[in-house]
């Protein structure tokens, strides 16, 4: 077995991720688009997309290239968030596959106890798109955050990785994923 197809299995063991579906398209998600016309360069991933308008901000960005945030919800678990960066976990033979660690990872950036169920699995150029909703608990009740992670060849020395995330309470944001999934460019 290989390295790289064990760190998969051991993901997959993971009772937070679950199987991987078969490919679907990501749907359009609630809410109004939030685009903006200016772009974000992330010069170490080799990747571009989009800079979303109010209320979206740049925010600093490490340990990120480049981050925008959505002002915290009250009552929210944890703050929206669109980041880019080279991705920052062993790259895989796969696309698909280095999407899957890439998103299990992205739980250290929700809420403890967070869970993935799958919404999009789908190739996008040179990469892989994975969509999904965390599903934890805050303060006794059920939230949810929508999220996806993309991978896509930059011209840095690793892929670079897209990764959104919006909690529940600002729902109306949700479509600012299909925003930010479809500027994502190399540079």
């Amino acid at each position: 077995m290989s390295p790289d197809r064990s760190a998969v299995i051991a993901a997959l063991a993971d009772p937070r991720v679950p199987e991987l579906p078969r490919d679907k398209k990501l749907g359009r998600l609630p809410g109004a688009a939030d685009a903006g016309k200016r772009r974000l360069d992330d010069r170490r991933s080799g990747i571009s997309l989009a800079r979303l308008a109010k209320p979206w901000k740049v925010f600093g960005a490490s340990p990120f290239s480049t981050r925008q945030v959505l002002p915290k919800a009250k009552g929210a678990a944890h703050r929206a968030m669109l980041v880019s960066c080279p991705v920052p976990i062993l790259v895989q033979q796969e696309a698909k596959d280095t999407a899957l660690l890439a998103a299990r990872w992205t739980l250290n950036h929700h809420p403890k106890g967070g869970k993935i169920t799958w919404t999009a699995s789908q190739p996008i150029k040179d990469g892989w798109l994975l969509a999904y909703r965390v599903k934890y608990e805050r303060k006794g009740k059920a939230r949810s955050s929508m999220a996806a992670v993309a991978v896509t060849e930059g011209s840095g020395s690793k892929p670079g990785m897209l990764f959104v995330t919006i909690p529940d309470t600002q729902k109306k944001h949700w479509r600012a994923i299909n925003t930010a999934v479809s500027s994502l460019r190399l540079k």
